[in-house]
């Protein structure tokens, strides 16, 4: 169980995920909580990752950070997806233990899973055939990541909890058009149509279905896991949405009355991801926000302050 006395470490604490934890640890007391975001240090460089534990001495740390795109930013740039992940966390794994941290919760990706799975997909599966071809070298080096996290907790017995997570989203991702993730992405371009009269062009045919959590049902989930999960489990809701279905929520809540184009161009990805959710709701989990609730937040949030969102 967390412990109020206890320093809590949230590396990557500026993302869509950290903000959400730290406000929840917050709310809940938790008066120890250290947020390290990258202005604090480069995780891939070692001796500044030491450094920071050997100041901080944490007991638990929640380890979201990442070199973390869409399925574009990970097409283009599939060295950096892997060099840089396998050294954030390499670095942040030796340094916990060497400082005796107890456990460690950490960010994954359903990007570790292959086509190969049978639906839905089980925490057990992780192992089953080669990441998908779109994001292999980020799944890979996720993959590592569980790999050094079973080796130290069987050789240091370093407790750990894995979350393979699915598509999250929420105030203060990262907006980028480009090579950002599906959600944030489409909140940006609906706006952007919007504010400038433009057409909206949504990459692939919108047939894709995805399982969509929410930033704040996120950061009550992995409360639950560091107090109840050790090993994997799945961060997913269970219900699955088409794109096609998302964008005309974003359509209705943004006020666009324009034309939508689908750019059969570019790839779907993965047609469907299915995960299994029985271990994470064994752990006591129930989705708080409906995905129309959490977009709508996102998106006003997003308006409010369009001029200071990361892009």
């Amino acid at each position: 169980m967390l412990d109020k006395n206890e320093t809590i470490l949230i590396s990557g604490a500026g993302g869509v995920i950290g903000r959400a934890l730290v406000r929840e640890l917050n709310s809940r007391d938790y008066n120890h909580v250290v947020a390290l975001t990258s202005s604090d240090g480069d995780l891939r460089d070692q001796a500044t990752t030491n450094k920071i534990f050997s100041e901080v001495k944490p007991k638990v740390v929640f380890h979201l950070a990442a070199r973390v795109s869409g399925i574009m930013g990970n097409m283009k740039n599939r060295a950096a997806a892997y060099v840089d992940n396998i050294r954030i966390n390499t670095n942040v794994i030796e340094a916990a233990h060497f400082v005796g941290v107890r456990k460690i919760v950490a960010m994954g990706t359903a990007a570790v899973y292959s086509d190969l799975c049978t639906l839905p997909i089980s925490e057990d599966d992780i192992w089953l055939g080669p990441p998908h071809s779109s994001e292999a070298p980020y799944g890979h080096a996720k993959r590592a990541m569980l790999a050094q996290l079973e080796s130290f907790k069987e050789q240091y017995g370093l407790d750990y909890a894995y979350c393979i997570s699915t598509n999250l989203f929420g105030p203060y991702d990262k907006f980028d058009e480009k090579f950002g993730h599906v959600l944030p992405s489409l909140i940006s371009k609906f706006h952007r149509a919007v504010s400038d009269g433009t057409e909206v062009t949504i990459w692939g045919d919108g047939s894709p279905q995805r399982d969509f959590l929410y930033s704040r049902d996120a950061a009550s989930a992995m409360l639950l896991i560091a107090d109840h999960v050790s090993g994997s489990v799945n961060l997913a809701t269970g219900q699955y949405v088409r794109i096609r279905d998302v964008v005309d929520i974003l359509a209705r809540i943004s006020g666009y009355k324009g034309k939508i184009n689908w750019d059969t161009s570019m790839p779907n990805g993965q047609m469907l991801r299915e995960y299994s959710v029985e271990r994470l709701k064994n752990a006591g989990f129930v989705q708080e926000y409906s995905l129309d609730r959490a977009l709508f937040e996102t998106y006003s949030w997003y308006s409010e302050n369009f001029s200071s969102v990361r892009r």
